[in-house]
């Protein structure tokens, strides 16, 4: 009497399959938005895994920061690591800084500091030069490497950015911190150093920004020794988000119940695979890059792809760990600025910063 019973009961099963993923995939944004500019915001963008020779791919994501840089008035440029593929630089004086890093990112408004940390492939060469290299480099700013930044953001109101070195760290966990030479650094001291640095903190906004990736939804998934190493660290002493590359892909993290936002930011010229996971509120596999805006009270995050496309923007309020259910992506389409951030010019000149090094004082820069 029912002849095809069972192979409509299997394309129920597969109907409900199919509307099971959908559900739990996280959002996406289907239509491009307007780059938001938040008026009186301290403004910058996030790139990492970019160092590819300045292929195609890098070219078509350095070309599209020019003018976000441009129209957010971006203070500075946080590079996540993988700054030089496949195998580093040899020296201060390599061709790689110029030809991969100077003439590739040669808009006016990418002149400005960028903060840098080493990835796994800058240690494959030698990561010191790296460092040394910032005495050549008029924007190159890797004083160290690891290394702290205090930016103001508002009268009584700054942001903290800690930069850690966590090839070591992760290669230490791992069994083999001499894999290569360049691993030789002593990662007792930068953990005491970090836990110091974080007790010593007094800024409103706080950030951790790394290689190696805590949660992604692609390829390697969690990084176990980074969620053992970080999470209860960055719970402790109030971070507001930890920013990193490592997968190459956009990601927003937000774990359920937790306070903090893990932001990936890897996809500067390599784009890989990247279904999602639990917490994800975006991901996305397109080139591109992170533009991040801080006012008094907000953070606005947005995805920038390698055309120019806005495809993901969230206003996250300053919580300091009393919210975790803080972040709200905007709707899709919407053009206006997230609240309290009103459109409006952005801040033409950088402000003052202060950065400080282990075993430094704190020193006054620009």
């Amino acid at each position: 009497m029912f002849p095809n019973l069972r192979s409509s009961r299997q394309l129920l099963a597969v109907a409900v399959a199919i509307a099971s993923v959908a559900c739990s995939a996280p959002a996406q944004k289907r239509e491009p938005l307007t780059l938001a500019t938040p008026a009186n915001a301290l403004s910058f963008l996030v790139i990492g895994d970019w160092g590819q020779r300045a292929s195609a791919n890098q070219q078509r994501v350095a070309r599209q920061m020019g003018p976000v840089a441009a129209a957010l008035g971006a203070a500075f440029v946080v590079s996540t690591g993988d700054n030089f593929y496949p195998d580093g630089v040899r020296n201060v004086n390599d061709a790689h800084f110029r030809s991969t890093f100077e003439n590739v990112y040669s808009a006016p408004s990418l002149m400005v500091d960028w903060y840098v940390v080493l990835g796994n492939h800058d240690y494959h060469g030698n990561p010191q030069a790296e460092v040394e290299y910032s005495a050549k480099s008029t924007r190159w700013k890797m004083p160290a490497r690891y290394y702290a930044v205090t930016k103001p953001v508002a009268p009584g109101v700054t942001a903290d950015f800690i930069f850690i070195d966590t090839s070591p760290l992760v290669a230490d966990f791992d069994g083999q911190p001499f894999r290569w030479p360049g691993f030789r650094t002593d990662t007792v001291a930068q953990r005491v150093w970090l836990d110091s640095t974080l007790k010593a903190s007094t800024a409103q906004w706080k950030f951790i920004v790394g290689h190696h990736h805590v949660y992604s939804g692609g390829v390697r998934g969690t990084q176990n020794f980074m969620e053992f190493f970080l999470v209860p660290r960055m719970e402790q002493y109030g971070v507001n988000a930890y920013i990193c590359g490592h997968e190459h892909h956009i990601e927003h993290i937000a774990p359920l119940g937790s306070t903090i936002h893990y932001f990936i930011s890897g996809a500067g010229s390599e784009a890989r695979s990247a279904p999602g996971r639990e917490g994800s509120r975006f991901v996305s596999t397109a080139l591109g890059f992170l533009a991040m805006s801080l006012t008094a009270d907000t953070m606005v995050v947005q995805a920038v792809d390698l055309f120019g496309k806005v495809h993901y923007r969230t206003s996250i309020p300053r919580v300091n760990g009393l919210d975790p259910h803080g972040a709200a992506p905007l709707p899709a389409g919407s053009g206006a600025a997230p609240r309290p951030a009103p459109l409006a010019s952005a801040r033409a000149t950088p402000p003052r910063s202060r950065t400080s090094v282990p075993r430094a004082p704190r020193a006054a820069s620009r």
